[in-house]
């Protein structure tokens, strides 16, 4: 197995058209595949950057501490409840899933149970199927001039709005995160969820699953229920609880309920196994061939491209989540590295507070991302962690640094510029820096204006600005055989303390530092070293 490639390991089943997308990567390799058990995937997990699963593996703290090389955790699929994404933040390790791949199939299958509930298909089915020819008994409902409430309005909830109108009905939503003019353009109603659920015929759960959605619908929410009415549920199914559900439907309150999934799956013992008013799917919202296919090739496309960093879609722990974001700041976020990095270098003693600026129109809108790159450079040479964009503000909070963004219209003298300023037990210390052409400059070092690339090699001077110093700096580094790239120079008036900053070829020896530092008019010297 080659050292070069990248590992994958497949937990859960692929499609072909998946496997075959990982099959033809030249710079991956597939270290194991479904099926595959827990004690297996443990053994295998170690030297693995990525590991692709559906819904079935769990990635608990322990199978995430077992990969001490993950990069990458992909969930083919929407829901992550079988990931944890807070451990995998603190080791820094990438979950991204795939939102949009299965919406239409889901959106469908809805569409699909409500149909049988309303016709009662399933019971009638079995009755022609047994022999029977009972059509008084199976009497159902129609869908036009009802009204329809949309408990969530995403991807797959906006799909089944679309489809309602064709059915002529009338569509409600509760989506606490929608904004109202979008509401409009789907020719949809937004209402809070007490009036959705006493004002609907039809109600269709598409929240996802959150601390605060767990059990959305419960006793509380059923008795707000217009009489009659029937509940789909295609989403998850701790969003709606079972027992609350079957008193409902004891009571008469629901009329039906259609669900294709459950707290437990399979649900063993359930109180709604062998109602003649439910309808019940085995998790099938995602099982149409074009689902499974499109999912798996898009996780497949979206984990090669994290691990190739190009771009990081669909990631649900980075602090810039599609790939136009990613592409457009990128250049600023190696700044914000470098300017990390940098002050780092500057700052003695212990880490309380840094403060992030960003300016400009180019930038200001990023200021979160941005500061989570500048405490990258910032904690990368201290910590004994791998630091990297998902984990950084985890090992700042960690070590009790406060982090504070702000971010202005206008830049002054730069059309965009990115400001830190870092507090310590000692003392304060500030950077700035901008693009120039693409390339990352330095344009303040703790009020020190000036020019300088933070690339490479570097070699920072604090001396007297008097005659005769930079000449015995660039004398003793020619006669240390260290080749000066290019020097740039800050002060702040003549005759008081300059700062140099200086692009070297080649790092300076401890013993050309301390010769350096023994020079009659210099203050302080420091090196430091910027990765490519």
């Amino acid at each position: 197995m080659s050292k070069d490639k990248f590992r994958v390991l497949v937990a859960d089943p692929l499609s072909d058209a998946g496997l075959e997308r990982l099959g033809v990567a030249v710079d991956a390799e597939v270290v194991a595949k479904a099926p595959i058990d827990r004690r297996a995937m443990l053994e295998v997990l170690p030297g693995c950057h990525a590991l692709i699963v559906r819904s079935a593996t769990k990635v608990d703290a322990e199978v995430i501490d077992r990969g001490g090389e993950l990069r990458v955790i992909g969930r083919a699929g929407v829901g992550l409840d079988n990931v944890d994404v807070d451990h995998a933040s603190r080791r820094g390790v990438l979950v991204m899933n795939t939102p949009g791949a299965n919406a239409t199939a889901t959106a469908e299958h809805t569409w699909a149970l409500l149909l049988a509930l309303c016709r009662k298909v399933p019971a009638a089915h079995a009755n022609v199927q047994s022999g029977g020819w009972d059509r008084g008994r199976y009497i159902g409902t129609q869908l036009a001039g009802k009204t329809i409430g949309m408990v969530g309005l995403g991807r797959v909830g906006r799909l089944v709005a679309q489809r309602a109108h064709a059915f002529g009905m009338h569509v409600l939503a509760y989506d606490p995160y929608l904004a109202v003019d979008a509401a409009q353009e789907l020719n949809v109603e937004l209402v809070e969820l007490d009036l959705l659920l006493s004002e609907s015929d039809f109600i269709s759960v598409h929240a996802p699953l959150t601390s605060e959605t767990r059990g959305l619908i419960g006793a509380r929410e059923l008795a707000h229920v217009k009489r009659g009415a029937r509940l789909v549920n295609c989403a998850r199914g701790e969003l709606v609880d079972e027992a609350a559900l079957t008193a409902a439907l004891e009571s008469g309150r629901l009329a039906g309920a259609a669900i294709d999934v459950f707290v437990s799956e399979p649900p063993v013992g359930s109180a709604l196994l062998g109602r003649d008013d439910v309808v019940l799917t085995p998790h099938l919202g995602a099982s149409t061939e074009e689902a499974q296919r499109g999912v798996s090739v898009q996780i497949v496309d979206q984990v090669l491209a994290a691990l190739r960093d190009e771009e990081y879609r669909n990631a649900v722990n980075l602090p810039f989540v599609d790939a136009g974001g990613w592409s457009e700041i990128r250049p600023w976020l190696d700044l914000a590295e470098r300017l990390g990095r940098l002050v780092g270098k500057l700052a003695d003693g212990r880490l309380q507070r840094v403060e992030v600026e960003a300016r400009g129109s180019e930038v200001a809108p990023h200021a979160q991302p941005l500061s989570t790159a500048l405490l990258k450079g910032l904690l990368a040479p201290i910590s004994a962690d791998v630091v990297n964009y998902i984990n950084a503000p985890h090992l700042a909070a960690d070590r009790g640094i406060e982090v504070t963004r702000s971010r202005r219209a206008s830049a002054a003298e730069y059309s965009n510029l990115i400001g830190c300023r870092v507090e310590t037990d000692v003392a304060e210390r500030s950077v700035a820096g901008t693009l120039f052409h693409a390339h990352p400059r330095a344009v303040e070092i703790d009020g020190y204006h000036l020019d300088a690339p933070p690339v490479g090699m570097v070699l920072l001077v604090w001396n007297r600005d008097v005659p005769g110093v930079i000449g015995k700096i660039g004398t003793l580094l020619g006669e240390a055989q260290v080749n000066i790239a290019e020097w740039r120079l800050g002060r702040t008036a003549p005759g008081e303390t300059a700062l140099a900053f200086i692009n070297l070829d080649s790092p300076a020896t401890v013993d050309t530092l301390a010769a350096l530092s023994a020079i009659a008019g210099v203050e302080a010297v420091r090196q430091l070293d910027f990765p490519a």
